[in-house]
């Protein structure tokens, strides 16, 4: 397991058997839209999965094959929260951002060959790639400050992939992300919660910059940062 010796943290993760895992020290506020858990309250654990290409059976039955891995983990399905990704989980970039007692950790996967900007015409899903986030944050969120926090990673993951030179697959414009991605964020069930965390916000702040840096380090073992296709 990988943590920090700051008592503040609330998380612990690892990397292994083509897995993701972060894990809880107590159940946590979850939103995303993760093929498993996205209508959970409440988590222990995240799960970051990797598949193989052309995986039907993960494609297709996503909610059933990501049960079965849980199970497998000996986890209850019930409480993980699980996403898919095609990249390699071995290169996940982790990245901690920190003032005074509270700290947000965001960790990211990246594949860039389903790249696409928001707005081209809708497609079929024929390509592999997508990016998969994990933004935990160490101090209890309030449902609305949740969203915001959604969306401060959403806008930081946008920031990495233009400064990359992504290009759309579809449009050939700046990317903004791809047709797959996913993102989720969490916070602590317990304590007072926060109700903001926008941009004019500490909170916000710390989210932008450690969901911006794992995304950027992820995407660098993809691409060149000077590559525009």
């Amino acid at each position: 397991m990988k943590n920090s010796s700051s008592s503040a943290l609330h998380w612990t993760w690892k990397i292994s058997a083509h897995n993701l895992i972060i894990r809880f020290a107590e159940p946590h506020r979850v939103l995303s839209w993760a093929s498993l858990g996205a209508d959970a309250k409440r988590a222990e654990t995240i799960v970051n999965h990797q598949v193989k290409p052309h995986d039907r059976n993960a494609v297709e039955r996503p909610r059933q094959y990501l049960t079965r891995l849980a199970n497998l983990l000996r986890l209850k399905p019930g409480t993980v929260v699980a996403m898919m990704t095609a990249a390699d989980v071995r290169k996940t970039a982790y990245a901690e951002a920190r003032r005074g007692r509270l700290v947000v950790g965001a960790w990211c996967t990246a594949g860039c060959s389903n790249a696409l900007r928001i707005g081209d015409p809708a497609t079929e899903f024929t390509h592999y790639g997508t990016i998969n986030l994990a933004v935990v944050i160490n101090q209890r969120l309030s449902g609305a400050a949740m969203a915001e926090a959604l969306t401060m990673a959403t806008e930081a993951r946008v920031v990495a992939v233009q400064e990359a030179g992504i290009m759309s697959t579809r449009s050939r414009r700046l990317a903004t992300g791809t047709g797959t991605d996913c993102i989720v964020v969490a916070s602590p069930s317990s304590g007072r919660p926060q109700k903001y965390c926008g941009k004019h916000t500490l909170l916000g702040e710390l989210i932008g910059k450690a969901t911006l840096r794992s995304c950027a380090r992820a995407l660098r073992t993809r691409v060149s940062p000077n590559t525009r296709s």
